[in-house]
C-alpha cells in the first residue's frame, strides 16, 4: 500500500460523481480548489430515477453558471403537471413570473455524462475510476480514504483537507457520518413510452385512482417515462403473470392516446425497478468530513424532487466553503460544514415535507379526491402548491395551510354531497389522517421553533 502524502492533501475529496458530487466538484473547482474525484463507475448509467429536475434545481443551476448540463442530451422542457383523476384531469403550469425557468425532463445518464465531461476538463479536477474501500480516520478527523484503482488493480491511500462523501442512495458510509433511518417504503417500476402523445406535450402527468400513482413526464423527443408505485418493502415480482397483471391493473388508467404505447413497452418486459427511499438528514458532525446528496437526505420521488434538493444542497455547501480562507485550518472547514447542516433544510423542507404527504394523500382515497377538487379550483390553490411542487417557493407555513385547507375542502364536499350523519365522523377522520401524514413529516425536519408552533396548531385542529 502506497499514500500521496499526508502533507501533501487536496482541498477536497469527494466519494461518488453522481449528481451531487459531480456538480460540487464542478463548483468548488470553479472557486479555485483543488480537487479530487473517485468514483467506481464512469460509464454512462441506465436508471429510471433522476429524470425530471424541478424548475428550482435550474434556477440552482442557473446561479451556479452550469444550465449548459442540459445541453445536447435532447432534454425536454417541462412546463407544469397534468393532475389526472379517474375520468378527469386538470393542467397545472409552472410560476413564470420574473424570467423564473421552466423544468426539464432527460435521461439520467446522459445529464449526469453531461456533468462529467465537464469536470474531466478541469484542470484542477482530478476523477479517478475506483472503489472506496473505507475512510481513513486519525485522532477523531476523517483525514482522506482509501480505493482501489479500477485500472491499476492496486490499493492507494489519498488525503485532503475535507472529505465529501456523496455516494448515493444506496451509501456504504452513510452510517459513519449520520444516524440513518432509512425506509423503503415502496418501488417505481419505469417503463418507456416511445413515440406517442400524452394530453398535453412537455408536461408532466400524475395519474391517480383506485391503482398505485402513475406519473409520467417526457425524457427525450420521442419518449416518455412511466413510473408506477408498487408500495411496500420488497419489489413486485416480475414473473411470466406480470405483464398481464399489468395490462389489467393500469391500461385504463394510461390516457387514451398513449396506451398502444403502453401495450408494446409492457409486451417488450424491459421493465427496471428502484426502491423508494424516505431518509431524513441525521448527520454526524465529523471533523474533515461532511455528507450529501442522497446519502444524507431521500424523500419519495414522487413529485420529482430529489435533484432540485441535491443542487441547494450544493449550492449551499459551495457558498460556505467559500469564505473559508484557508482549507488546512480544520476549525474553519468544521464551521463551514456545521453551518451547512444546520442551515440547509431552509433549501430541502418543503421539497421533503411535500413529496411524503402527497405520497400518503395518493394512497388515501378521501384525501386523495380532496386533493384533485381543491387544486381544480384554479387561483391560489393550484398555483400556489406547484409554486412549492416546482421547489421556487419555500414557505413551509404556506405548504402546511394547504394541507390542511385541502383536507377541510374535502370535508365541505362530502358533507355537502352525502348524507348526514356518519358523513360527520368520515369528515372528522380525513382531516387526522392529513394532520397524521403532515407531523412526522414536520418533526423529521430541523425542530426549530416554527415547527413546534406548527404543531401545536394542528393539535389544536384535531
Amino acid at each position: 500500500m502506497s499514500d500521496n502524502g499526508i502533507n501533501n492533501k487536496v482541498d477536497a475529496l469527494i466519494v461518488g460523481a453522481g449528481i451531487a458530487g459531480a456538480t460540487l466538484a464542478a463548483n468548488l473547482a470553479k472557486m479555485g480548489k483543488n480537487i479530487v474525484v473517485v468514483e467506481k463507475d464512469l460509464n454512462e448509467r441506465d436508471v429510471i430515477i433522476g429524470e425530471l429536475l424541478q424548475p428550482g434545481g435550474v434556477q440552482k443551476l442557473q446561479e451556479m453558471g452550469f444550465t449548459s448540463f442540459v445541453d445536447n442530451i435532447d432534454a425536454q422542457p417541462v412546463y407544469g403537471y397534468d393532475i389526472i383523476y379517474e375520468e378527469r384531469d386538470y393542467l397545472i403550469s409552472y410560476p413564470n413570473k420574473n424570467g423564473e425557468p421552466c423544468g426539464y425532463g432527460f435521461r439520467n445518464g446522459a445529464f449526469l455524462q453531461n456533468i462529467r465531461k465537464y469536470i474531466l476538463a478541469q484542470p484542477n479536477i482530478r476523477v479517478i475510476e475506483g472503489t472506496v474501500t473505507q475512510l481513513i480516520e486519525e485522532e477523531k478527523a476523517i483525514t482522506g480514504v482509501t480505493y482501489n484503482c479500477r485500472k491499476m488493480g492496486i490499493e492507494e491511500n489519498i488525503y485532503a483537507h475535507l472529505t465529501v462523501v456523496t455516494d448515493g442512495p444506496l451509501s456504504n458510509f452513510r452510517e459513519k457520518l449520520s444516524k440513518p433511518e432509512k425506509k423503503v417504503n415502496g418501488y417505481f417500476l419505469g417503463l418507456l413510452l416511445k413515440n406517442c402523445e400524452l394530453p398535453f406535450a412537455n408536461h408532466g402527468h400524475l395519474v391517480m385512482g383506485d391503482h398505485p400513482p402513475m406519473v409520467i413526464y417526457p425524457v427525450t423527443s420521442n419518449a416518455w417515462r412511466v413510473l408506477i408505485d408498487f408500495k411496500g418493502e420488497k419489489p413486485p415480482r416480475l414473473g411470466k403473470d406480470f405483464k398481464k397483471f399489468l395490462l389489467e391493473e393500469f391500461e385504463d388508467a394510461i390516457p387514451l392516446i398513449a396506451r398502444s404505447a403502453f401495450y408494446e413497452a409492457v409486451e417488450q418486459g424491459k421493465f427496471k425497478t428502484f426502491p423508494n427511499h424516505r431518509l431524513p438528514a441525521s448527520p454526524i458532525k465529523k471533523s474533515g468530513a461532511v455528507l450529501l446528496g442522497d446519502a444524507l437526505n431521500m424523500r419519495h420521488p414522487l413529485t420529482g424532487g430529489g435533484m432540485t434538493a441535491a443542487f441547494n444542497d450544493v449550492l449551499r455547501l459551495s457558498d460556505n466553503l467559500d469564505k473559508v480562507a484557508d482549507f488546512g485550518n480544520s476549525r474553519q472547514i468544521g464551521g463551514a460544514v456545521k453551518k451547512f447542516y444546520e442551515t440547509r433544510h431552509l433549501g430541502t423542507q418543503t421539497t421533503n415535507i411535500l413529496a411524503d404527504g402527497l405520497y400518503g394523500v395518493v394512497y388515501n382515497p378521501d384525501l386523495r379526491k380532496a386533493f384533485f377538487e381543491y387544486v381544480s379550483r384554479g387561483d391560489k390553490y393550484a398555483e400556489e402548491t406547484c409554486s412549492i411542487l416546482a421547489g421556487l417557493n419555500k414557505d413551509k407555513k404556506l405548504l402546511l395551510n394547504h394541507f390542511i385547507a385541502m383536507a377541510r375542502y374535502g370535508t365541505q364536499l362530502k358533507v355537502s354531497s352525502e348524507k348526514s350523519g356518519v358523513v360527520v365522523t368520515e369528515s372528522l377522520t380525513m382531516v387526522k389522517d392529513a394532520v397524521g401524514i403532515i407531523t412526522p413529516l414536520l418533526l423529521s425536519e430541523k425542530p426549530d421553533r416554527g415547527n413546534k408552533l406548527m404543531l401545536e396548531a394542528l393539535n389544536r385542529i384535531i
